[in-house]
């Protein structure tokens, strides 16, 4: 049998939030690797914003019209950006994440991000074997249920097509694919193995032991988190709370202030961005800028101490006490470790994310090579 691409999707909100200013459309939480082989990033892998785009791209990111063909029925054609605008993603809707698999965007984006990462690395009519996060609520709700919703969404065969926005019947590229494989690998827990697994995909010494750790997961719209005896799973839960919950806080408090300098309220993907990108100075009317680390500093500050009293009280539920070590993953988790870590980091050894965003989609590239490696040795 021919052997398949592995290919690594993160579905989470960011990866919408990409593609909706157009920064790092598709590729951010896409990874993709040659048949029967997973990239080796190294322990201190990060990625470069500016790598990605080298070299290509045939097409330009910032004019991009899409169309999916899943099994020869078109899903339709969806502005980049305005697919994620049009569905409300960005809109914190508490009750999505159950159904998160069957989110239409969600699989617009990742299938788009399939397509986008072979076009640029000139590959086409490939086989796939597609490593999807699932939602840490769906693995521990209702495993089977969720994972027949990602067969039935993401299996079988895709075509492509990308058209040229002013001049839509103009087929600028087509790209084929087959998805033959499936693999669920959920949030948290596959964050945990990029820090506990080596880069041959063996268990590193210090989790061989009984060592006790917490991953706090925090992510766009909720926070994951899992707690680890050695390698053993011993607990998970998520908390409907992350960063969009600080965004917006900032977005109103930044409105109200200097509101006679701004025409509109900031979207929380602008704050985002903001803080990200541009040192917490926003540009407002006349391009005049505003400074708004004050607020930010405040509002990640008191978010910060929320996530303290949580941890403390999960640490207490899981390990009866403190445990060893409390892991900070996620692009949440390398923002507001700072000002978590100075009200942990009497009590607990903390460790802040090395990768941000990427950690369950590398995660799950390391949960592979662990599983496969345990596969071969049993049998």
């Amino acid at each position: 049998m021919e052997a398949r691409v592995r290919i690594y999707a993160d579905g989470g909100n960011r990866l919408t939030k990409i593609m909706e200013d157009t920064r790092k459309p598709f590729d951010f939480p896409t990874v993709v690797s040659e048949p029967e082989m997973d990239l080796n990033y190294g322990l201190d892998f990060d990625f470069a914003y500016d790598s990605f785009n080298e070299g290509m791209p045939k097409i330009e990111i910032n004019s991009l019209l899409v169309e999916i063909v899943k099994d020869g029925q078109s899903i339709g054609k969806n502005l980049v950006g305005k697919s994620a605008e049009n569905k409300g993603l960005l809109i914190r809707d508490r009750n999505r994440y159950q159904e998160k698999a069957a989110d239409e965007v969600i699989m617009f984006s990742i299938i788009s991000g399939i397509a986008y990462n072979f076009l640029k690395q000139n590959k086409n009519y490939q086989k796939v074997d597609l490593t999807i996060n699932q939602p840490l609520i769906e693995y521990s709700r209702s495993k089977e249920q969720s994972a027949a919703k990602y067969l039935e969404n993401f299996k079988g065969n895709f075509k492509i097509i990308f058209y040229n926005i002013f001049r839509t019947s103009e087929i600028i590229e087509e790209i084929v694919f087959d998805v033959e494989k499936i693999f669920l690998c959920p949030e948290g827990i596959s964050a945990f193995y990029k820090y506990a697994i080596n880069e041959e995909g063996y268990v590193k010494a210090e989790y061989q032991k009984d060592i006790k750790t917490i991953l706090w997961d925090i992510g766009s719209g909720q926070t994951n988190v899992a707690a680890f005896d050695g390698m053993r799973v011993v607990g998970v839960n998520t908390y409907e709370k992350g960063m969009f919950d600080c965004y917006e806080k900032i977005s109103i408090i930044t409105y109200n202030n200097y509101r006679d300098k701004m025409d509109r309220k900031p979207h929380t993907y602008e704050i985002d961005n903001i803080i990200r990108f541009n040192n917490c100075i926003l540009k407002a009317k006349k391009g005049e800028d505003i400074d708004i680390s004050g607020i930010v500093d405040n509002v990640f500050d008191v978010f910060a101490y929320e996530i303290n009293k949580d941890i403390r009280e999960f640490s207490k539920i899981k390990f009866l006490g403190n445990c060893d070590n409390v892991i900070f993953t996620g692009g949440g988790g390398k923002i507001v470790f700072d000002f978590v870590n100075k009200y942990l980091d009497k009590d607990f050894n903390c460790t802040k994310s090395s990768i941000g965003e990427y950690d369950n989609v590398i995660g799950s590239m390391y949960y592979r090579m662990y599983k496969d490696i345990r596969v071969n040795r049993e049998g």
